[in-house]
C-alpha cells in the first residue's frame, strides 16, 4: 500500500507499507509517476513501514533517481530498518546515485529537503586557514570536525560532513591554488539554530559547480561536486571577486537544543 501527498513546496512524501516486490513496486511507481506530472521535483521515499525489499525496489530507485536528475531534485530514503538498510547498501546505490541520499525518519528528510535560506548571525563562527598542500587534508577535516563535536550531532552525520568537507577541500587544494603550497584554503564554520554551515574559499580561477553533462561515475576523478551534493543538504558555490571560489555546505541539525552556543 502506498500513499502520496505533498508537502507545502514541490516535495511529495510515499508512504509505502508491507513489502516492497515486483507486484508492489508497480504500484508505487505508478503514484510517484502521477506525483512527478503534478510538479514534484523531490521525494521522500518513507520506508518505515517496509519490513521487506528486492531487487524491484533498486529498480524503482534507479527510475526515479533518473526521473529526478534532470529536475535538480532529491530523493531522501528515510526510516528503512536494519535489514532495508542492509539491502540498499549492498545494491551500491546510494554511493553511486548523486541524487539519493537517507534520514533517520520522514520529519528529518522534510527538514533537509526544505531548508530554508539562513536568516540573522550564527550564534557561534570559526575561521581557520590551511596551507594548499593535500599533506594538510587529514588535519583540516578533523579541525572542522572536532569544532562540530558536542553539538549532539549523529556519527553518521558528522561522517557525511568529514566527506563532504574533505571533498571541498581536496578540490581547492589540488584544482584551486595555482600557486600550489604557497597558497592557502580559507575555511569558516557555522553554527545556526537548525544547521551547521561550512565554507571552504580557493585562490583558483573560479568554479561555479556545474558538471559537464557526460560526467562518467567510473572516471578517475570529478565525483567531488556529486558526493557533496549527495551528502549536504544545500551545497551553494560562488566565484569571489577577484579570482577564486568558495563553496558552501549545509546540514541541517535536527533539534535546536543540539547546536550549544560554544564556550
Amino acid at each position: 500500500m502506498v500513499k502520496v501527498e505533498f508537502t507545502h513546496r514541490s516535495t511529495c512524501i510515499a508512504r509505502v507499507e508491507g513489502e516492497l516486490d515486483v507486484v508492489s513496486t508497480a504500484e508505487v511507481q505508478e503514484a510517484l509517476s502521477e506525483a512527478l506530472d503534478r510538479g514534484c521535483q523531490n521525494v521522500v521515499l518513507d520506508l518505515s513501514r517496509v519490513g521487506y525489499v528486492d531487487s524491484s525496489c533498486m529498480a524503482l530507485i534507479v527510475w526515479l533517481d533518473r526521473a529526478l536528475e534532470p529536475r535538480g531534485g532529491k530523493l531522501v530514503l528515510a526510516g528503512a530498518n536494519r535489514d532495508v538498510s542492509r539491502v540498499l547498501e549492498l545494491s551500491g546505490l546510494l554511493k553511486l546515485a548523486p541524487v539519493i541520499s537517507t534520514a533517520a525518519d520522514e520529519t528529518e528528510a522534510v527538514s533537509s529537503i526544505e531548508l530554508p535560506d539562513t536568516e540573522g548571525a550564527p550564534r557561534w563562527e570559526e575561521r581557520m586557514s590551511f596551507r594548499a598542500d593535500t599533506a594538510e587534508l587529514a588535519a583540516a577535516r578533523a579541525a572542522v570536525v572536532s569544532l562540530l563535536e558536542g553539538l549532539g550531532i549523529p556519527e553518521s552525520t558528522l561522517f557525511d560532513i568529514r566527506v563532504a568537507v574533505g571533498e571541498a577541500l581536496a578540490n581547492a587544494m589540488r584544482h584551486g591554488s595555482p600557486g600550489g603550497s604557497s597558497d592557502v584554503v580559507a575555511v569558516a564554520v557555522e553554527a545556526y539554530d537548525d544547521r551547521v554551515a561550512i565554507e571552504v574559499s580557493d585562490q583558483g580561477c573560479g568554479f561555479d559547480g556545474t558538471l559537464p553533462a557526460e560526467a562518467d561515475l567510473y572516471a578517475a576523478s570529478g565525483r567531488g561536486v556529486m558526493f557533496m551534493r549527495a551528502l549536504m543538504d544545500r551545497v551553494d558555490f560562488s566565484v569571489c571577486e577577484g579570482g577564486g571560489t568558495t563553496v558552501r555546505l549545509e546540514k541541517h541539525v535536527r533539534s535546536v537544543e543540539r547546536v550549544a552556543r560554544r564556550t
